[in-house]
């Protein structure tokens, strides 16, 4: 598989080590001949296709190579510390053009996790499941000097948290090393996850804070006033207009 740190171009792309049928459809999606847009903005559109019960995602991008290379960096360095990511397929690039392909996760995002809970009355035991799962992954994120910077209940997705399935962390091309302002990058992470816990679920305080402990590295002690700046900064995530809906 190719690992560099730029894309192949698609007329000299080594894809032997893929499946046949992968290797086809990696052509065929940068071809534009197959898939479905799912979300667009100006500079990137995502695509999916699915075929005999295998998904792919593909993220085409008009410049933004580096965005492109450090999301195909974090997709193969993030499940060394632990955090599943969508397994990356291809990297494809010519111009200012350049597709990365994933293959698909199931499952649904926590987000919706919560709300489903919740409707069913499983809400501890999925907020059990996010101090099991999701915090010691957030400390381990955090212990080796990265910061997510995207992260939201949304961007993670678990296939069965009942049943103890590992959640798969996605849109990972903004985790960052900081080289200063370590609490406020840290702060940024867990009000994204405080902001986009749904408006319909009521907040289990004392089970988040336990999250929170379980998340934060040693480097780092848990006082009331960080957790109010960590609520002062949801308060702003909460309040932006998203720029392209």
């Amino acid at each position: 598989m190719h690992v560099g740190n730029k894309p192949q171009d698609p007329g000299r792309a080594d894809l032997g080590a893929l499946p046949p049928a992968e290797a086809a459809a990696v052509r065929a999606l940068w071809r534009g001949a197959v898939g479905r847009t799912v979300r667009c903005v100006p500079t990137r559109r995502t695509v999916m296709h699915a075929d005999g019960g295998r998904v792919w995602f593909a993220k085409w991008r008009v410049g933004g190579r580096r965005t492109a290379a450090a999301e195909w960096q974090w997709l193969h360095l993030l499940p060394m510390l632990g955090l599943s990511t969508p397994e990356p397929v291809a990297w494809l690039g010519r111009g200012r053009r350049s597709l990365l392909v994933m293959r698909g996760v199931p499952g649904r995002s926590l987000a919706t996790w919560i709300l489903l809970a919740h409707r069913e009355g499983w809400l501890a035991e999925l907020v059990a499941y996010l101090c099991r799962e999701v915090a010691p992954r957030l400390r381990r994120l955090h212990g080796a000097g990265l910061v997510y910077r995207d992260l939201y209940w949304q961007h993670v997705v678990a296939e069965a948290p009942r049943r103890g399935s590992p959640p798969v962390f996605l849109d990972v091309e903004r985790v960052l090393q900081p080289r200063w302002r370590w609490r406020r990058w840290v702060v940024k992470d867990f009000a994204g996850l405080l902001a986009s816990w749904p408006a319909e679920v009521p907040l289990p305080v004392r089970a988040m804070w336990r999250f929170v402990r379980i998340a934060v590295g040693s480097g780092l002690r848990v006082r009331r006033s960080w957790w109010r700046a960590v609520a002062a900064k949801a308060t702003q995530v909460r309040g932006r207009q998203p720029r392209f809906g």
